[in-house]
């Protein structure tokens, strides 16, 4: 399936944020889509777009950054804005303070640059924010009704008696071949890892040399290869600096700056008191199932195997990057957590809206489920009461099964197949 060929479902929330905000933030991952976004939205508005990747381009932005913007029609698209520098930036909040139209720019970046404090400040009240990811599936199958609005909305209705047209196999090849819109394209497995390689070395060697001085850049990619092989684990940082040589502060920055260019995501803590929330360890999942399964040297037939280690974790960070995903297009805002107790209750994926309404998620690589696979949802459930609305184990069987009150087992596709 080709890119061109996919509706991205962030671009309601695009549309919208043109007509709300004088500019609109773009941010992502390197050739996950928001080039084809930003020319989509400038054919529809009859705007410019400009990519700061263009040299000539980048020099001009750098060297005199108010003429630069006020030139063009509106909106003015910028792609790669990080490239441009703060002065850029400080540019065009001097020119939307001037002129309060809205929808004037759209800045892209594959950083997460504007997020800086003094940025961030800049653009205070005058910027609405968007992330734009490599494909979900459901994207992919071309569905429109995203599993997260319908937890949230109308539980009940994801109890269907209808069978997965998708078995273990599927799953396994899916989460080997990534969501890239390159990626996607690419009918084998050879292609696909030569093209995970050339990226990982242009996102380091590029987007993260420019932003932050780093020594050793194979230090970079070495903890690259450990968060790939420790993905949906909470990252023991002292161990970690022990087997690269490097102090805990160190390996704290460099996982920083990987999930600055969107290659990680660490999933915080989640309770009721927000202090334990901010102490308690994050887990940590690669943002792309193929990026993962190219660093650790795992194909479909591996994940398959009797005994595969990689199985169980990559089978979670799959479901939390397809809900991560949705979360950026639902019409509520969504936080992502993960939940464990001492005593060992936990639960992968805890999804709480601002009303404080809550959905547990639990991911399960077997082809069954029992009661004890609800342990965790059941704890949960049961310390919140009726802020719980459903909690669901995702697992990689074909059917979808009730286990009692607001607790249902799904197979891995009704996040994007119902």
């Amino acid at each position: 399936m080709m890119a061109k060929l996919v509706s991205r479902h962030v671009a309601g929330h695009a549309e919208e944020f043109l007509d709300a905000f004088r500019v609109v933030i773009v941010n992502g991952p390197r050739q996950s889509g928001k080039t084809t976004l930003l020319q989509q939205l400038n054919h529809g508005r009859g705007g410019t777009y400009l990519t700061l990747d263009d040299g000539s381009l980048r020099s001009a932005a750098q060297a005199d950054p108010v003429a630069f913007v006020a030139e063009d029609s509106r909106p003015m698209m910028i792609d790669e804005i990080q490239r441009g520098g703060d002065n850029l930036v400080l540019a065009v909040k001097a020119e939307v303070d001037r002129k309060t139209d809205r929808g004037q720019f759209v800045l892209a970046g594959s950083t997460r640059f504007l997020s800086t404090p003094s940025l961030s400040e800049s653009l205070a009240g005058r910027a609405g924010v968007l992330e734009v990811w490599p494909f979900a599936q459901e994207e992919l199958e071309g569905r429109g009704d995203s599993f997260l609005v319908t937890a949230f909305n109308d539980p009940e209705a994801l109890r269907s008696p209808s069978f997965s047209d998708h078995g273990r196999r599927d799953y396994f090849e899916l989460i080997c071949r990534g969501f890239y819109p390159e990626a996607v394209a690419m009918r084998s497995e050879l292609t696909r890892d030569s093209w995970y390689r050339a990226y990982v070395q242009s996102v380091i060697d590029t987007d993260i040399r420019e932003m932050a001085r780093i020594e050793e850049p194979s230090n970079l990619r070495q903890l690259l290869g450990i968060a790939a092989a420790s993905t949906a684990q909470e990252p023991n940082l002292v161990k970690v600096g022990s087997d690269l040589q490097l102090h805990r502060t160190t390996v704290t920055r460099y996982l920083g700056l990987l999930e600055t260019v969107f290659l990680i995501r660490q999933v915080p803590a989640w309770s009721r008191n927000l202090v334990a929330r901010a102490v308690r360890r994050p887990k940590l999942h690669v943002t792309d199932t193929g990026l993962a399964t190219h660093l650790i040297g795992v194909d479909a037939d591996g994940l398959a195997a009797r005994i595969s280690p990689a199985r169980g974790p990559l089978v979670e960070s799959f479901i939390v990057n397809e809900i991560a995903k949705q979360a950026t297009w639902a019409p509520f805002r969504i936080g992502l957590h993960h939940w464990r107790i001492s005593q060992g209750a936990e639960v992968d994926l805890v999804l709480e809206r601002n009303n404080g309404r809550v959905v547990g998620v639990e991911a399960k690589a077997t082809d069954s489920v029992n009661q004890d696979d609800f342990k965790g949802l059941v704890a949960l459930r049961d310390s919140l009461g009726e802020d719980f609305v459903h909690g669901f184990v995702f697992y990689t069987g074909a059917r979808s099964l009730s286990f009692g009150d607001r607790l249902t087992a799904l197979p891995i596709s009704a996040l994007w197949d119902r």
